[in-house]
């Protein structure tokens, strides 16, 4: 790879600002999430499983753009430096989950199949069942570093020069091969979420529109910012046509899950894209409406308040019912607020300790700490 010159000449305040208009897309996405899984969400009921979708592009993003960060400073790349980082920031929080679980359940009376605990706690809780209905998107993001890692290791390692438009290319190929890998998989059998859905090799193509993104604004930080920027308000329309495959058609059906899920990938990399490059007049106007600053902050934790929001959701319906307002929309109110008060509460006493640890034991080799 070759360095490229650097990026801008944002100051660490527009900079801030932008960086928070990307903690308000995750916000969103986590909320998106939230209304998905109470049946009172309404109309976000029946698309909330989008939220998952721009998770993958945010991570493809942020996390590729730590290892291009680290080899435009150093020169390399510490792939085993960089699971470890992301472990400290993954496993802690997730491994509390299974284990309050398990006691629960054990309270309960309740049992699982031991390969139910071997899939959650080895992260293929994607292809076999595990514990709860929503980890199998962190088995797509595990399986994700661990591939992004091999792929830019063997790269430095052969000491291959980065072409940006040969990764644009290699991309385009790989889009159009996961998209018609989805069509083989819709007509071979029939739609099941477990088979079609949650499968990384059927997934990953989500993520890696977040990597291009993530290359693009590294290396033609230029071109990028000005491409967003004049053509801000057709991107905002092409998000709208975008996503009108998913909207307008049933989950499951050919169209949702072939062309509907790659419209969802480039939606949110436009979305993205958009965040990052906005005029710092934009990025403060923004800020100053009502609710984006604490959909921001809600952004900021959306990793614990996504873990603990099903076991949340539990809890909230056992008392719901006892008192007379299961299935309402105070339970609805309730369910939100008590999952972003378990995700703060769990990114204090656990994931921010083990971040401190981890910034004292294996410190960041790029500026951006994710």
């Amino acid at each position: 790879m070759t360095n490229p010159p650097p990026s801008g000449t944002s100051t660490p305040g527009t900079k801030g600002r932008r960086w928070e208009l990307v903690d308000m897309l995750r916000g969103i996405a986590v909320l998106l999430v939230l209304f998905r899984h109470h049946d009172v969400g309404g109309p976000l009921h029946d698309f909330g499983w989008m939220g998952v979708d721009l998770f993958f592009v945010l991570s493809g993003f942020l996390v590729s753009g730590l290892i291009f960060d680290e080899y435009r400073r150093t020169g390399e790349f510490r792939g085993l430096h960089f699971l470890i980082r992301r472990g400290f920031k993954i496993y802690p929080s997730f491994y509390a989950l299974i284990l309050v679980s398990t006691g629960a359940m054990l309270l309960t009376g309740r049992t699982d199949p031991i390969m139910n605990y071997v899939a959650e706690i080895f992260f293929f809780q994607n292809y076999h069942e595990g514990l709860w209905v929503h980890t199998w998107s962190l088995g797509v993001e595990e399986h994700f570093y661990f591939t992004l890692v091999i792929v830019a290791s063997l790269v430095i390692l052969r000491k291959v020069r980065f072409d940006l438009r040969a990764m644009i290319v290699t991309c385009i190929v790989l889009f159009l091969f996961f998209l018609g890998l989805r069509m083989a998989t819709w007509l071979g059998r029939p739609f099941e979420v477990r088979t079609h859905f949650y499968a990384t090799h059927l997934r990953m193509d989500s993520l890696l529109g977040g990597v291009l993104l993530a290359a693009i604004h590294r290396y033609r930080p230029e071109g990028f910012q000005r491409f967003f920027r004049e053509h801000r308000w057709v991107l905002i329309g092409a998000i709208v046509l975008l996503l009108l495959p998913t909207i307008l058609t049933p989950f499951g059906s050919f169209i949702m899950y072939t062309f509907g899920l790659t419209g969802i990938y480039l939606a949110g990399a436009i979305a993205l894209g958009l965040a990052v490059t906005a005029d710092p007049l934009n990025a403060a106007h923004a800020l100053q409406k009502w609710w984006v600053r604490p959909v921001a902050w809600v952004g900021a934790i959306s990793y614990t308040t996504y873990l603990w929001h099903l076991f949340v959701l539990l809890v909230v319906e056992l008392g719901s019912e006892r008192l007379g307002f299961k299935g309402s929309e105070i339970e609805f109110v309730v369910f939100v607020a008590l999952s972003v008060a378990a995700g703060f509460v769990t990114s204090i006493l656990i994931e921010r300790p083990f971040l401190h640890l981890r910034e004292r034991w294996f410190p960041s080799r790029s500026r951006s700490v994710v």
